[in-house]
């Protein structure tokens, strides 16, 4: 068992997550790295051909990862 599995038992037992933890356990999140891993892509597309739409694609891609871990409690 890792360090997200620990810390996730400990805050279904009442204990609060600080808010560096938060952020380090959304990463943990499958969903989350999918979108980031895939959001890699037109960030390399975007920045190599320097097209702003496929640079805007990467970014909201990857903030929708944050916005899925963010509203699931």
């Amino acid at each position: 068992m890792g360090w997200a599995e620990k810390r996730i038992q400990l805050y279904n037992q009442g204990q609060q997550a600080s808010w560096m933890e938060r952020r380090c356990l959304e990463h943990a999140n499958l969903v989350h790295f999918v979108l980031a891993c895939v959001s890699m892509f037109p960030l390399v597309g975007g920045l190599w051909f320097h097209n702003w739409g496929l640079i805007a694609l990467a970014v909201l891609l990857n903030f929708f990862g944050h916005l899925y871990c963010w509203l699931q409690k």
